[in-house]
C-alpha cells in the first residue's frame, strides 16, 4: 500500500498530463479527420492522420522522458532503485479510460449488434487514431469498427513512454531533440553540452 502511495504521489501529475494530452490532440485528430473525410479525399486523411499520431507519440515521449530525467539523480546517487517499467506502469494508468471505453465497447459488440455510446466515445477520445482507423479496412468494415482495436491502439502510447523513461533515466536524448527542464542558471551552455557529448563518446569507445 505505501508503495502505490508513493507512486501517485510522485506520478500522478505525470499521468494526469498524459491523459489531458491525448484529450487535446483527440480533438485536433478528430477535427483534421472529419474535415479530411468530409473532403472526400483519402490523401489528405492519410497524411493529417500520420501527423496526428506522431505529434501524439511525441508529446507523450516528452512527459515520459522528462520523469526520467528527473528520477536520474536520485537513482544515480542510489536513493532510488532504477526501474525500467516505470514510464510503462505511467502510462497504464493515464490509459484507464480507454480500457474501460474498450471494455465497455467489447461488452456492447458481443452481446448485441451495435456499439453503442461507447463506440461514439472510443472514436472521440482516440480521434488522433481515426484517420488512419477510418482509411484502413479489415473485413469490409473500417478499423474503428472492432473493439479490439480500441485495446491495440493503446500499445504504441505503452511502448513510447516506456522507451522514453528509460531513455531520460539514462541521459540519453533521442536525435537531441530532448532538453532537461533546469533552472536558468544551471542549463549548461552549447559549449558545455557539446563537451559532455564527446566525453560520453570517449567513454563509450
Amino acid at each position: 500500500m505505501e508503495k502505490i502511495k508513493e507512486f501517485f504521489a510522485r506520478y500522478s501529475y505525470d499521468s494526469v498530463k498524459m491523459l489531458l494530452d491525448q484529450f487535446v490532440l483527440s480533438i485536433f485528430g478528430f477535427s483534421l479527420a472529419m474535415a479530411s473525410i468530409h473532403a472526400k479525399n483519402d490523401t489528405l486523411l492519410l497524411f493529417t492522420g500520420i501527423g496526428a499520431v506522431i505529434f501524439y507519440l511525441v508529446m507523450l515521449y516528452s512527459v515520459a522522458w522528462k520523469m526520467g530525467t528527473t528520477d536520474r539523480s536520485a537513482i544515480e546517487m542510489g536513493n532510488r532503485k532504477f526501474k525500467p517499467f516505470m514510464g510503462t506502469l505511467v502510462s497504464l494508468v493515464a490509459n484507464i479510460p480507454n480500457f474501460l471505453v474498450a471494455i465497455t465497447f467489447m461488452i456492447n459488440s458481443l452481446v448485441s449488434d451495435g456499439t453503442g455510446v461507447s463506440g461514439i466515445i472510443g472514436r472521440f477520445i482516440n480521434g488522433m487514431y481515426l484517420g488512419l482507423m477510418t482509411l484502413i479496412e479489415f473485413n469490409g468494415d473500417h478499423l474503428h469498427a472492432y473493439w479490439w482495436m480500441y485495446f491495440l491502439i493503446t500499445l504504441p502510447s505503452i511502448l513510447v513512454c516506456t522507451v522514453a523513461y528509460i531513455m531520460g533515466a539514462k541521459g540519453r536524448m533521442f536525435a537531441k531533440l530532448m532538453v532537461p527542464d533546469l533552472p536558468a542558471s544551471d542549463r549548461p551552455t552549447r559549449k558545455e553540452l557539446k563537451e559532455r557529448r564527446e566525453e560520453e563518446k570517449r567513454k563509450g569507445q
